[in-house]
């Protein structure tokens, strides 16, 4: 699988890893949908990631602030986005926004999953604050190699804010590609292109992430269309079984594999 070549993990018999997993939501409650982002590190990112924030003055990054001619955020945006690339493994989670307030057997689910695809390691498991009850956390930590799993404040805890950039990127592409509105920016050559072209700016902003999305490790064919093209599904790309078979399928349109050729 991916995660052991981006993530450094061991495939030694007898060496145990630490994995720090960080768990954030969006909510899109217009849309019929929620998702819950996760960002898996082999190392403890909070260190790195205070150091990137105090270079830009600020202690907390949120993914939903306006970025528009906000030139200084944007650039903060991009470090950590660089920094998940070059260090992380995310994936997501779909379901419905009607499971908003009861989650717990749908993150069991998603645990469960991850227990097993990092089956190698021993796993610390971070929430933001408010996705799941002290308690119901407490009643998590019986599934098979997880050391702990906590209630975090992002300010405290750096590596949700990972987490919160992956959730707001990913919530953005399957709302527009639910709803079929798509914000078209031009990129010229403070971008890379020369000439300018015009982008769907939901794709281009989640493209950037696909790299470390986890995956299959081998492409889904030898035919020129499929050899840069990769399955998530069950790895960097979880649905629940109570989303509508529309939910479903745009999810997996969007999730469901990785192109990692060149988009232009």
């Amino acid at each position: 699988m991916f995660w052991k070549v981006a993530l450094g993990g061991s495939t030694g018999e007898n060496h145990v890893n630490d994995m720090n997993i960080y768990i954030d939501e969006s909510i899109h409650e217009e849309y019929g949908f929620m998702l819950l982002a996760f960002v898996a590190c082999s190392d403890n990112p909070q260190d790195a990631l205070s150091a990137i924030l105090n270079n830009f003055g600020v202690d907390e990054f949120h993914a939903c602030k306006k970025m528009k001619n906000n030139e200084s955020m944007q650039k903060l945006r991009s470090k950590m986005r660089n920094y998940i690339n070059s260090n992380c493994g995310w994936g997501v989670f779909i379901l419905p926004n009607s499971y908003r307030y009861n989650l717990i057997s749908e993150i069991e689910y998603l645990l469960t999953a991850l227990s097993n695809s990092f089956s190698k390691e021993e796993l610390n498991i971070h929430f933001d604050n408010g996705i799941i009850k002290d308690s119901e956390a407490d009643s998590l930590c019986s599934i098979s190699n997880i050391r702990t799993i906590e209630n975090c404040d992002s300010v405290e805890e750096k590596g949700i804010q990972l987490a919160d950039l992956v959730a707001a990127l990913c919530g953005v592409r399957l709302r527009e590609e639910i709803s079929g509105n798509k914000k078209i920016l031009e990129y010229g050559s403070d971008s890379g292109f020369d000439p300018p072209i015009k982008a769907n700016l939901g794709y281009e902003l989640w493209a950037s992430l696909r790299y470390s999305m986890l995956r299959d490790s081998d492409a889904k064919g030898s035919e020129p269309s499929y050899m840069m093209v990769f399955d998530t599904l069950d790895q960097g790309c979880f649905i629940s079984r109570y989303c509508s078979n529309e939910l479903e399928s745009k999810s997996k349109k969007v999730f469901g594999e990785i192109y990692l050729g060149c988009i232009h």
